[in-house]
């Protein structure tokens, strides 16, 4: 009877073990998991955010540039006092822009958006001190081909933000999940050497 309660009681002791050595990896697997979907999480979160600062950005260039096209060719008093008040507006909305979408796209605002902006306003305010009817005509058929090309402008500045101001990461396949995780495991693995 004895040697039967040492048998059992070995049994008893064996099952145990074999549980505490299941549960260790369990809680690593647990844990690689939380981590994983955390890191996912916060991925997201990022994207997120640099996407709503990419999106402030555009869209203070986007409202800049409309409001110079509509724009009328007349000139007003504030507009011959202050050609270049708008233009300074919009630099301090936008001034991390070659930090968040990439140098480029800040010289194109520049370039082909702000300096637009800044003939528009030019010729607005020389509208009003010519006289003869001929020039004033060709300062309006300057500015419309200035609003045109601020237009066109505009649409290849959409292009070239366009790849910027994607929200979603492209999805991996589960090949790439998965090679993702053996690469992670490797290095957990790695570590633990």
């Amino acid at each position: 009877m004895p040697f039967e309660n040492l048998l059992n009681i070995s049994v008893k002791k064996d099952w145990v073990d074999y549980l505490a050595a299941l549960l260790t990896p369990t809680i690593a697997v647990a844990g690689l998991y939380i981590a994983f979907n955390q890191r996912r999480i916060e991925e997201a979160r990022l994207r997120h955010e640099l996407f709503e600062r990419r999106y402030k950005q555009f869209d203070a260039v986007v409202k800049f540039a409309l409001s110079t096209m509509s724009l009328s060719i007349e000139a007003d008093e504030e507009c011959e006092c202050r050609p270049f008040e708008a233009s300074n507006e919009l630099r301090d909305e936008i001034a991390g822009i070659k930090f968040i979408f990439s140098p480029d796209i800040d010289e194109y605002v520049n370039t082909h958006i702000v300096k637009l902006h800044i003939e528009i306003q030019h010729l607005r305010a020389e509208r009003n001190r010519m006289e003869p009817r001929e020039e004033r005509l060709k300062n309006a058929k300057r500015q419309t081909e200035f609003k045109n090309n601020l237009r066109k402008n505009l649409e290849i500045f959409h292009e070239k933000t366009l790849k910027y101001m994607q929200l979603q990461q492209p999805s991996l396949s589960a090949r790439e999940r998965l090679k993702k995780l053996a690469a992670l495991f490797e290095k957990i693995k790695n570590a633990a050497d």
